[in-house]
C-alpha cells in the first residue's frame, strides 16, 4: 500500500514516534511510505505565533509547566538536535516541507500525482476538506488518542487524566469534513497507571498508534467492516481553571 504521511515538526514528542512509525512501515514490507508532509509545529493544537504561544502557555498551564517545556525544547532542539524532518530525512523518506494549507489548489493536485493509496494523518495540524479526502485510493486516516465516540477535540490525554479515567486508548477512523466524527476502522485500549503522567500517557498513545496503524491498514480498505463514531463527548482547549481542576484530581504533566 503506498502511504502519505501527514505529521508536524513537534518539538516534543513526534521525533521518535515518526522514527519508528517509518521502520515498522519498512519492517512490514508490504507497504511503502511514498511521502512524508511535515507543517509547522503546534503541539497544542493552536497555530499561533512563538512568542503568542510561549504567553498563553505561561497563562494556562503555570509557570513550572512554561519552565519545564521550555527547557525540553532547548534540549531537544539545540542540543539533542531531535526533530521530525531530521528522522524523515535519515529515513531517507521523500520529504514535502508543507507551510500553506494542504487544501491549496496546487497542493491537491501535487497529492494526485502521487497516487497515494492512504493518506495517514498523525497529530495533523490542519481541518482537512473533501478535495484531499477524495485523493487517495481508500481514503484519509487519523490517529486519536482516545476511545472514540468519546474525548473528542482537543488534548484527550489531557482530559482523560483530569476527569479520572482508569484507561483510555487510540483510536484510527476515516476522516469527514467533520471534526473526529469518522467512523472508527479499529481501537486499542491503555491503561492509565496510578501517578501516570500527562507526559507518559502521550508517549504510550503514540507507541500503541503506530501499532495499530500498521495492524489495520489492511482492514482501512473495507468500509463494510467500520463502525460508527456518532454522539461522544467532545473537549476543546483547556482554561487555567481546567488546569486547576487537573492538579486538584492529582494529575501531573512530567
Amino acid at each position: 500500500m503506498k502511504i502519505i504521511l501527514f505529521t508536524q515538526d513537534d518539538p516534543f514528542y513526534l521525533a521518535e514516534s515518526t522514527k519508528d512509525f517509518i521502520e515498522k512501515v519498512k519492517q512490514s514490507e508490504k507497504h511503502e511510505i511514498i511521502k512524508a508532509i511535515v507543517t509547522p509545529a503546534s503541539p497544542f493544537g493552536k497555530k499561533e505565533k512563538f512568542r503568542d504561544k510561549a504567553i498563553n502557555t505561561f497563562k494556562i498551564f503555570g509557570l513550572r509547566f512554561f519552565l519545564f517545556y521550555s527547557w525540553k525544547f532547548v534540549m531537544r532542539k539545540f542540543i539533542l538536535n531531535k526533530s521530525v524532518i531530521k528522522e524523515i530525512e535519515k529515513s531517507g523518506t521523500p520529504l514535502w516541507i508543507l507551510n500553506n494549507s494542504i487544501n491549496n489548489k496546487k497542493n491537491v493536485e501535487i497529492l494526485k500525482k502521487l497516487e497515494p493509496d492512504i493518506i495517514i494523518i498523525i497529530a495533523g495540524n490542519q481541518i482537512i476538506r473533501k478535495q484531499v479526502l477524495d485523493v487517495p485510493k481508500y481514503g484519509v486516516f487519523n490517529a486519536h488518542s482516545s476511545l472514540l465516540p468519546n474525548y473528542k477535540g482537543l488534548m484527550p490525554t489531557f482530559w482523560a487524566l483530569r476527569n479520572g479515567d482508569n484507561g483510555t486508548g487510540v483510536t484510527l477512523y476515516k476522516l469527514t469534513e467533520g471534526i473526529d466524527d469518522g467512523p472508527i476502522v479499529s481501537q486499542r485500549k491503555i491503561k492509565i497507571d496510578k501517578n501516570m503522567s500527562q507526559s507518559k500517557l502521550v508517549i504510550k498513545c503514540k507507541e500503541v498508534a503506530n501499532d495499530l496503524i500498521l495492524d489495520s491498514l489492511e482492514l482501512a480498505k473495507n468500509e463494510s467492516g467500520f463502525k460508527s463514531n456518532t454522539g461522544g463527548s467532545y473537549y476543546q482547549f483547556p482554561t487555567r481553571q481546567d488546569v486547576r481542576e487537573f492538579y486538584k484530581n492529582g494529575g501531573k504533566f512530567f
